[in-house]
């Protein structure tokens, strides 16, 4: 015998089973009179519940405090209440390393993600948190496909190649879940960051490639100065055993060590050990002195010169001179852990060098070995556009240049526009 069902108990079957169904997707608030005020957006409701509750920090049985499940439903009213009474931090944890600014970043928070995300920010939340698997407030953004918390996040500091536990940036979860315009957002924000930071490095290199320089010719000069002390030592020791008189520097030589033993090391004078200035020898010339011509000693000549002056032989402006080579007194190198340092002769330590790859280090500091281009002698300069061979056109070819473009327009433009 064949049983007959009512059409009554179908239904409600069918009814329970599209409740349970919609229970899945959409799971109901928790029971508690808190929570549901939170997630319903009633703030007067959710004051008295605060004022009733047993705990002054409850939770429900995901351990999701009640900031949790008004960020999840987007209440920024409730929010609001939440945050100007404290009573749940704004970076509170779940269990699950969930905080309320990855709860805000759901499908369910629209069309208020935006403006919730940025009422979180402003009360201190932190844009590069992560969960107990790696996710950042970008990470869950880039895989919901909200642009506009996205750029919140970005303006706020959020990191770009943050990686969750598998490996994974906010760029590849875009490119996973094919959100075109965050994959797209994100490659361009990433690469204006790259410009900037290659930027301020290269400029650090410059900077460091005149310090050494400038380092360079202060040794130098030191080198110089100390090789001069020694023939002076020796010729005066060779006088003294001839039994000669002591022989007196010429002006030159003699004002370029006055000059230079006078300078302080803040000035770029030479310095023996820790800060000693080299002092100058008795019986040296002042460069007043050196200078001072004149036969009657007591009335000085009215132009004193301070350098020793050049006679300019032509018109054309002079070349500054060559670089030094830079090779011999700086070793480039790299730390175990991959960075680039140099170590110099006159300092011997190793220090850390701008991070920039190896032959861009190279080029910068060494000019003269690695210069930045090729040099060749004759450059090409076309007179006209006419002269450059143009695509499917083969000599002898009778049409104008006005066709190749006629053809091109053709293939460019739609049917129906032109």
């Amino acid at each position: 015998m064949a049983t007959i069902r009512k059409p009554g108990a179908s239904a409600r079957v069918v009814g329970v089973r599209r409740v349970s169904k919609q229970s899945k997707t959409h799971p109901l608030p928790p029971d508690n009179d808190l929570f549901q005020a939170a997630a319903s957006g009633d703030p007067e409701w959710l004051r008295l519940s605060l004022k009733s509750a047993p705990s002054p920090k409850p939770v429900d049985k995901q351990g999701l405090t009640v900031l949790h499940v008004a960020c999840l439903y987007g209440q920024l009213a409730c929010m609001k209440v939440l945050l100007e009474t404290q009573v749940v931090a704004v970076n509170t944890s779940c269990p699950r390393g969930r905080k309320p600014i990855h709860m805000v970043l759901t499908a369910r928070s629209r069309p208020h993600s935006h403006t919730c995300l940025t009422l979180l920010l402003e009360h201190g939340a932190l844009p590069n948190i992560a969960t107990n698997t790696g996710l950042t407030p970008l990470h869950v953004a880039a895989t919901e496909g909200l642009l506009e918390c996205m750029q919140v996040l970005l303006n706020a500091g959020a990191d770009t190649r943050a990686q969750d536990s598998r490996g994974h940036t906010p760029l590849d979860l875009a490119r996973v879940w094919c959100h075109r315009r965050i994959a797209r957002y994100l490659k361009y924000f990433m690469w204006q960051e790259d410009k900037k930071t290659e930027t301020v490095r290269r400029k650090a290199l410059e900077t460091l490639h005149q310090d050494l320089v400038d380092m360079h010719h202060i040794t130098t000069a030191r080198e110089k100065v100390i090789r001069q002390d020694i023939v002076e030592e020796n010729v005066t020791k060779w006088a003294d055993g001839k039994g000669l008189p002591r022989l007196r520097t010429p002006p030159m030589g003699m004002w370029y060590q006055a000059h230079t033993r006078c300078l302080s090391p803040d000035q770029g004078g030479p310095t023996l050990g820790k800060g000693r200035v080299r002092k100058a020898s008795p019986g040296a010339l002042s460069p007043q002195e050196a200078w001072n011509i004149s036969p009657n000693p007591s009335m000085p000549p009215t132009a004193s010169v301070s350098r020793p002056q050049g006679v300019r032989m032509s018109s054309q402006p002079e070349k500054t001179p060559p670089e030094p080579d830079l090779q011999k007194s700086v070793i480039l190198g790299t730390t175990r852990d991959g960075q680039p340092q140099y170590v110099t002769t006159w300092d011997g330590s190793p220090q850390l060098a701008p991070s920039l790859p190896m032959d861009v280090l190279r080029r910068g500091l060494f000019p003269n070995v690695y210069p930045a281009r090729i040099a060749s002698a004759c450059h090409f300069h076309p007179q006209h556009v006419l002269d450059l061979p143009r695509r499917g056109c083969t000599p002898g070819h009778s049409a104008t240049p006005w066709t190749e473009v006629a053809m091109h327009l053709v293939e460019e433009l739609e049917p129906g526009h032109y």
